[in-house]
């Protein structure tokens, strides 16, 4: 059985061995991030959730999702009944879901992309509060104004790079790894900003975000994993 050393840039530790068609997959978690959760003006929060409860919510990945629940426990509010929620991926809706949430709407296809095609058919414009990453996914929110919805961003988190990145992997671990999965533009930026990655090494994007990303910074075609979906890796790993 071939089995493959796969290094994701992730925080979680849920991950398990993979095993299909006599092919072996290994992951290590790799967190190369630090999250620091921003305040949200009182005023706002009275507006979105109280004065004008906005007709949908959209949760743009698992941290925005466990940020925003902490923000609404520590003010008092609950999400407004009226309010639907929608995620840009299962792992996302599956957070969103375990903190209570009914999740209305979740693309087949992860990704920004995926969810703006599948939204703008099946959704009228309405108001809509983005609680996201500081800077993120501006892609999102443009497209949703250019089709007649009331936007609301609330950067709701700050995503800086680990200090002590450079000594959580060695380099004879980074020489025995098959394949890095990037899942996010700034998880790329905080591993090369740190680390050179060998030759020999398969580089692999959660999602087309990320892979456009990746292809910013010199990468040609990189893999993506189908749908987004890890389980799948076997695939794209040669």
């Amino acid at each position: 059985m071939k089995t493959y050393r796969v290094i994701v840039t992730g925080d979680r530790d849920d991950w398990a061995p993979l095993e299909s068609d006599g092919t072996r997959v290994q992951i290590q978690s790799l967190p190369v991030l630090r999250y620091e959760r921003l305040p949200i003006a009182p005023d706002l929060l009275e507006r979105w959730m109280s004065q004008k409860p906005v007709e949908w919510v959209v949760f743009t990945s698992p941290r925005a999702v466990r940020f925003w629940s902490e923000t609404l426990l520590e003010s008092g509010y609950e999400l407004p009944v009226e309010t639907r929620v929608a995620c840009l991926g299962e792992r996302t809706s599956e957070v969103a879901g375990a903190d209570g949430y009914s999740v209305d709407f979740c693309p087949r296809e992860p990704g920004t992309d995926g969810f703006l095609e599948e939204f703008e058919k099946a959704n009228r414009p309405a108001s809509v509060l983005i609680p996201a990453a500081e800077g993120g996914r501006a892609k999102l929110k443009e497209r949703l104004r250019q089709l007649g919805y009331e936007v609301a961003w609330a950067p709701l988190y700050r995503t800086s790079a680990r200090t002590d990145l450079a000594s959580a992997l060695s380099e004879q671990e980074l020489q025995a790894t098959d394949a890095v999965v990037f899942t996010s533009p700034s998880s790329v930026d905080a591993f090369l900003d740190q680390f050179t990655l060998p030759d020999s090494v398969q580089v692999l994007a959660i999602g087309g975000f990320t892979g456009r990303h990746l292809e910013d910074r010199g990468f040609v075609r990189p893999r993506l994993l189908p749908n987004g979906d890890f389980s799948r890796i076997g695939e794209v790993l040669c």
